[in-house]
């Protein structure tokens, strides 16, 4: 691996707490600014001062193809629009991929909430996929370390090569656990022969 190499914006994950949901044809991250307020007192130089006035963060905007899993798009749309804004109020990741599928770079939001939910546009003569579109807003977000995931020496098989964090289709938020995130998605598929026996 070449350092200080760029990450190519191909690959990443999506993890929104409580949706089940990881892949996303596109993903735009927001942007991050402060407002300037000026101001000059009349004995000062001809010059206003430039203040910082309020953080301000624009949207995080999701596209993915409609499937039975994108759903849970359209109900966490429903919670907003039923007023359970407890509910629909969420920490959100997003994770970039390095060449070897391994974590590069992360950023996270706080209290996310979909602010806009556009269905896609049909179209008989045409064989486009169907693309569903999230307008996310939040209360702010900012790059963390991302952690490497290979501290455990106890290990001896793993120890010289980390596990990626590949979604899988049974669970696509990725292995290891969310970095920083409350755990979304428990294993709640336990078949009847899985069942603790009862006593």
């Amino acid at each position: 691996m070449v350092a200080d190499q760029p990450y190519t914006q191909l690959r990443y994950l999506l993890e929104i707490d409580g949706l089940t949901m990881a892949g996303f044809s596109r993903c735009s991250l927001p942007t991050a600014s402060t407002s300037v307020i000026e101001y000059r007192e009349g004995n000062g130089p001809p010059t206003p001062r430039k203040l910082p006035g309020l953080n301000e963060y624009g949207p995080l905007v999701l596209e993915t193809g409609v499937t039975d899993q994108s759903l849970e798009l359209s109900e966490w749309r429903a919670d907003v629009e039923h007023g359970d804004m407890e509910a629909a109020r969420r920490p959100a990741a997003v994770t970039l991929l390095d060449a070897m599928a391994f974590p590069a770079a992360r950023w996270e939001f706080r209290r996310a909430w979909p602010s806009q939910y556009d269905a896609p546009r049909l179209d008989a003569t045409r064989s486009d996929v169907a693309i569903e579109r999230l307008v996310v807003v939040h209360e702010g977000f900012g790059r963390v370390e991302v952690e490497s995931g290979d501290d455990d020496e106890d290990d001896e098989a793993d120890s010289e090569q980390p596990k990626p964090t590949i979604p899988r289709p049974e669970f696509p938020i990725g292995g290891g656990g969310m970095q920083g995130i409350e755990e979304s998605v428990r294993t709640e598929q336990l078949s009847a022969d899985d069942d603790p026996e009862e006593t």
